[in-house]
């Protein structure tokens, strides 16, 4: 079996790793001539058969996947989705609908998809100039709006706006700036803003089968300009009344956005409007160490993606219902109050002596800039807890936090 994954950054890393374990061979390639910095810098191609870098036509892409004799072509990480899907409708394998695709990255498209198919979704205009996203908000009667671009990954630009000036503000500065990926916004998307908690449930699909792997709460920090930072996530039992009614909307949304073979990272708010889409990814989820999840609860969003495409009989057997997670566990977006320069690793052994310390991914060491968090680009990193009661995990979370608010990462 012969798997290309395109852009094999982030959680691909994982999937690279877990395919070849079970006889793959994977090969990869890139979307961009130049992919942004903080994928490229942590991008090993020695763990792939084949690295064929940068094709200038798709077409020329599919002539080498053809010739290599590819069985499945895999999105590895968001930028990745649009060639993904291409690729596979080219050289005539399993893939996503291809009369969709718009609506699985562009998330204008995306709403009006669901719209579409009679699913509930949020309420956004396209505008091309802050004028129009104020005239939009005033329509709304002022009410609370996001502010975003329409293709874009993370918590790029995205901002929360209550008046006026922030919806004005906020319009300018993505207009006026690129992508995570380095593609201009000509527009914005402004949506309504979505009270509720935050969910998200992690996916993957076979032939139009969706199993959901992970539904977890998210927890964020309002920063007071209209921008937030990543807290914390805690998983849902699949049994949970709240999960059962995620998975059942989620699988809804896979279909209506022809998410037919590929995995899917999906947020969303419980509203009084029941369960309504932020945005899906057709891609793993970003930011994991997908074997916490497999400790805890017998698969990961990795695991599962990988039966899809190796081992059918395993997918068909996994019952998504029957999902328990034996301890309470915790992820944890790290947080650093202040900019400077990283001095020690003394941090670290901080945070390995936690007695419910689980795993840790971190970019910055010695001699290293440490940047003020202020998106999740901007964090140090995350760590996971797991302990055998939920006050264990809220202490040693609370010691964290304390510990962050005196440049814990600069010392």
């Amino acid at each position: 079996m012969k798997i290309a994954i395109v852009d094999g950054y982030s959680t691909a890393r994982f999937l690279v790793g877990e395919l070849t374990g079970r006889g793959a061979d994977c090969l990869h390639l890139r979307s961009q001539e130049h992919p942004p910095a903080v994928y490229a810098r942590a991008f090993d191609a020695t763990v792939y058969r084949e690295d064929f870098g940068w094709f200038a036509r798709s077409s020329h892409a599919a002539a080498a996947l053809a010739e290599a004799g590819v069985d499945r072509v895999v999105a590895g990480t968001e930028s990745g989705v649009l060639l993904a899907d291409e690729l596979n409708h080219l050289l005539g394998l399993p893939g996503n609908a291809p009369e969709t695709a718009e609506a699985r990255r562009d998330k204008a498209a995306m709403a009006k998809a669901l719209r579409a198919a009679g699913i509930t979704a949020v309420e956004d205009t396209e505008v091309a100039t802050a004028e129009e996203g104020l005239a939009w908000f005033h329509d709304r009667g002022g009410r609370p709006v996001v502010v975003k671009p329409r293709a874009s990954a993370g918590s790029d630009n995205v901002w929360v706006c209550h008046t006026a000036e922030q919806v004005t503000a906020a319009c300018r500065r993505v207009l006026a700036d690129t992508d995570f990926f380095g593609t201009p916004n000509h527009t914005a998307l402004v949506q309504e803003y979505l009270d509720g908690p935050e969910y998200h449930a992690d996916s993957a699909s076979l032939d139009g089968e969706h199993k959901i792997a992970e539904v977890w709460r998210s927890t964020r920090l309002p920063q007071g300009n209209g921008a937030f930072v990543y807290d914390y996530e805690e998983p849902l039992q699949a049994d949970d009344p709240v999960a059962v009614q995620i998975s059942a909307y989620v699988k809804d949304v896979l279909t209506a956005l022809g998410i037919r073979n590929a995995a899917g990272h999906s947020e969303l708010r419980i509203t009084e409007r029941g369960p309504v889409l932020l945005e899906t990814g057709a891609r793993l989820i970003g930011g994991i160490l997908p074997h916490v999840a497999e400790e805890q609860s017998g698969v990961s969003h990795v695991s599962l993606l990988t039966d899809t495409l190796v081992d059918h009989a395993a997918f068909a057997a996994f019952d998504d219902t029957t999902v328990r997670w034996a301890k309470p566990t915790r992820w944890v977006s790290l947080i650093s109050d202040r900019a400077g320069t990283a001095t020690t690793d003394t941090w670290r052994d901080t945070l390995t002596q936690l007695p419910t310390f689980q795993g840790l991914v971190s970019r910055i060491g010695p001699g290293k800039p440490v940047p003020a968090t202020v998106d999740l680009a901007s964090s140090p990193g995350f760590v996971y807890l797991v302990g055998d009661h939920h006050d264990d995990v809220r202490r040693d979370y609370e010691a964290l936090r304390a510990a962050e608010t005196k440049g814990f990462y600069l010392s």
